[in-house]
């Protein structure tokens, strides 16, 4: 959500928003072509076309630009849950999986700079991005572990198995075939490794 006020505590205006969205396009760009810890103020500044003292009317560090982006892939994150709400029937299930990765891949396309930044900084404990990162995937987990207790509860699953941790795998499932879906097609084909990981997920989900 884009925020309605400045770092004066002014509120943004039309003119101030298309600086502020600039910083944020700049900031896109420059996470396409380079590392994340290579990407200075002054750099962000210079790609958006302001000053300095401009960016930090709007953001106080580098990471603020890419926590606003994050949340905007996080805006797209929740569709996803849908895939889980709907009933998973015998004959249904792996079209179902297989299109929920597909459109996680589509998320990836579109946001997966930013996401790999994301996963980079909370692996490292970086409390900002650890509570993104819970932000992005909570309802998805949600939806997945109400899924997985429900086969669960029918004696599909072995007694200890955990639907909130198996819900944590799922995603982490898709997200890891969309993120590397390009070093895996080295290996094999596209049908492959979108089929092996629905076959995974159908499994984990239903235990069928």
């Amino acid at each position: 959500m884009a925020d309605t006020t400045n770092k004066l505590g002014h509120k943004i205006g039309a003119r101030g928003g298309r600086t502020r969205q600039a910083i944020l396009d700049a900031t896109q760009r420059l996470l396409n072509e380079r590392h994340y810890g290579e990407i200075r103020v002054a750099d962000l500044a210079s790609a958006a076309g302001v000053s300095p003292s401009n960016f930090y009317t709007y953001f106080k560090a580098v990471e603020e630009p890419v926590l606003a982006l994050c949340e905007v892939a996080a805006a797209d994150f929740q569709g996803l849950a849908a895939h889980f709400q709907a009933d998973w029937p015998g004959d249904k299930a792996f079209v179902i999986a297989r299109a929920f990765i597909l459109d996680v891949m589509a998320i990836w396309r579109s946001h997966g700079q930013v996401l790999r930044v994301e996963h980079m900084l909370a692996d490292n404990g970086d409390a900002a991005f650890v509570e993104s990162r819970v932000r992005r995937l909570r309802r998805l987990h949600l939806s997945i572990e109400r899924r997985v207790a429900q086969a669960h509860a029918s004696g599909l699953h072995p007694k200890d198995y955990n639907p909130r941790l198996a819900s944590y795998q799922i995603a982490s499932i898709a997200e890891s075939t969309a993120a590397s879906f390009d070093l895996l097609r080295r290996a094999d084909t596209p049908e492959a490794i979108l089929d092996t990981a629905a076959i995974i997920i159908v499994k984990l989900t239903t235990g069928r």
